[in-house]
Parts: structure tokens; sequence; C-alpha cells
């Protein structure tokens, strides 16, 4: 007769799962810096089995010019120019690492790539924050509903999100012991660009 996983197994497997969540958000959110359209850098990576499988970032098709190089390329107020990072995770993805996986997105997915998610069989989407331009959002719920996707929107704050992965670093092994200093993340405002 198998015993049951004591408390603190639970608690402690609990917290690791907690733990390679963030490690995988920082992840996608340093991903996100290599965006190329300045109206939103975003990124998505590919969760299953407890492993990062893929990222994406959102940038234009191989070979043509992005919007940083060339500007925007707007219909109806959305920038076309570039795909987005759900679309280029899924193609850096393998498939079978897709089907029953999580996707982990910065901003509010918009309604094609939740679309596309779904058709590729992920079953939990984590998204960061909110993109008010976000084509098809209110119906983002739905979809999840009637695909049976768990749909989770967090709220972060990344100045303590990322002093807490540092902190973990100056822990016994971790790169910032080993190079004996502590990083400290500060808040400051930035500027208001009134060229926006």
């Amino acid at each position: 007769m198998k015993k049951p996983a004591s408390k603190s197994k639970k608690t402690l497997s609990a917290s690791r799962d907690n733990l390679r969540f963030k490690v995988f958000l920082g992840s996608v959110a340093l991903h996100s810096a290599l965006g190329t359209c300045d109206r939103l850098r975003t990124a998505c990576g590919i969760v299953n089995n407890k492993r990062l499988r893929g990222i994406g970032y959102n940038g234009s098709v191989s070979g043509l010019p992005h919007c940083d190089q060339k500007g925007h390329l707007i219909v109806d107020n959305h920038c076309i120019r570039t795909r987005h990072g759900e679309v280029n995770a899924i193609s850096n993805t393998d498939r079978k690492d897709i089907r029953d996986g999580q996707a982990i997105v910065i901003a509010t997915p918009c309604l094609d790539c939740a679309k596309d998610l779904a058709e590729e069989g992920i079953r939990r989407i984590d998204y960061v924050g909110s993109y008010e331009n976000s084509l098809g959002k209110q119906h983002l719920a739905e979809l999840a509903k009637q695909k049976g996707i768990e749909l989770h929107n967090h709220n972060v704050d990344w100045a303590d999100f990322f002093q807490e992965l540092f902190n973990l670093l100056t822990q016994k092994g971790g790169v910032l012991k080993n190079a004996g200093y502590r990083l400290k993340v500060t808040k400051e405002p930035l500027p208001e660009n009134k060229s926006c």
C-alpha cells in the first residue's frame, strides 16, 4: 500500500512549482526585450512537463524589415508588420511539447493568438498585465471556457519580482553568491515622453 505524501513534501513541491513558474515568467519577460514593435514588446513561452519548451517574441517575418527599422504598418489602429510572440512560440516549439501545455504571455493575448494556442492544444494560458489594444480580447474568456482552457491574469510588480529572483541567486551555490555581491532593484519613474 502506497503511503500518502507528507504535508511538507506537498508544500515543497508546491513551492518548487511556484518558483519554476517565476523563473519561466522571468525568462519570457526578458525575451520580450527582443521584440521589435515598440507599441508592445512581448513574448510567449510554452511550458510542458515542468520544462520551458519554446519561446517566441514579436518580430517581423524573417528577412523582412522590423518596426524598429522601417516603422509601423498600421491597419485599424493595429500594427500588422510583426508576427505575435505566441505565433513565434508555436513555430519555435515541437508540436508534441505544446499539446496539453501552458502558455506564459506578456500582456493580453489577442483573440487570434489565443485561437492558435487553443488549436495546438494548450490547456492553460497565464498572461501578465494587460494590453488595451489587444484585438478581440473581449472574447478571450469565452474562447477559453468553450475550449476548456484555464485562463489566468497576473498583476506583477516587476521590481519585487526580479528582486526575489536576484535574492535567490545570493544563496549558497548561486551566481551572485559566487560573485560575492547582491543586486538591488530600485524603482525610478520614467521621464514622460511628450512626443508619443
